[in-house]
């Protein structure tokens, strides 16, 4: 049976001296792995198809007794060249794909996701400050797979804002400065203005939208902090590019 999807390569293993298997994001079916037969070849059809975060649209023939895909054809739309020719870049899109590899489930629809992901990797490939990238794919991701943060307000009194704002990563709720206690349970942090600004701009703006703001270095370091934290815990994972990321910073 012969499908065909948009998606972006997320991941790929060598299969031999010229096949590979790639994992790729797709709308329709969260991530497929599937084989690309000669795609290491220089003259291979599928060569530019097949580099990490190509986003391209991808005829599959898949089996349907064993639900395997195989490539039968690909056409690029967009390869996001810019991100290869610089290491701090790269490494920050890697750790943007091995979070959607890993995280992403299997054979489940993921509305927008490809979307969003495509932005991601494009503000990896042209913004100038990488800090609230990194920030905005983590906790909208994390939103995406369920864990959206509730910001709207002080969970226990409603109050909107407050001269203090503090932020409870393991209840993903905010607490004004009156309704504070340690009580509450866990870790909590105090918010800058600018950084839970930031956080609702992220969660609660259109896609389009979400990379778009300016804050301080100090918020930018605090918002880096906070949704790093907020995400691996949250996903309970560890990822080789993110520490390879900040090993380079």
């Amino acid at each position: 049976m012969l499908v065909t999807y948009d998606g972006i390569v997320v991941g790929r293993r060598e299969l031999g001296d010229s096949n590979l298997y790639l994992d790729i994001l797709t709308e329709e079916q969260g991530i497929i792995e599937a084989l690309a037969h000669n795609a290491k070849k220089i003259n291979s059809s599928l060569l530019s198809s097949a580099s990490l975060f190509a986003y391209s649209t991808f005829c599959f023939n898949c089996n349907e007794k064993s639900g395997r895909y195989t490539i039968n054809s690909a056409k690029p739309k967009y390869s996001f060249h810019g991100i290869g020719r610089d290491i701090v870049r790269l490494a920050l899109a890697s750790y943007f794909a091995q979070a959607v590899r890993f995280c992403t489930p299997e054979e489940q629809r993921q509305d927008s996701l490809v979307r969003f992901f495509a932005i991601a990797l494009y503000e990896a490939e042209e913004a100038v400050e990488l800090t609230t990238v990194k920030s905005c794919f983590e906790l909208r991701y994390s939103g995406m797979l369920g864990f959206r943060p509730d910001l709207r307000a002080c969970f226990n009194c409603g109050c909107y804002e407050a001269e203090k704002m503090y932020f409870l990563p393991d209840r993903g709720q905010i607490v004004c400065g009156e309704c504070f206690n340690r009580e509450y349970g866990g870790r909590s942090a105090e918010l800058l203005p600018e950084t839970l600004g930031a956080m609702r701009n992220i969660i609660y703006s259109e896609l389009s939208r979400c990379f778009k703001f300016r804050v301080t270095p100090t918020a930018a370091a605090q918002l880096s902090e906070i949704t790093e934290d907020y995400f691996l815990n949250r996903t309970e994972r560890s990822f080789g590019a993110l520490e390879y990321y900040k090993g380079l910073l």
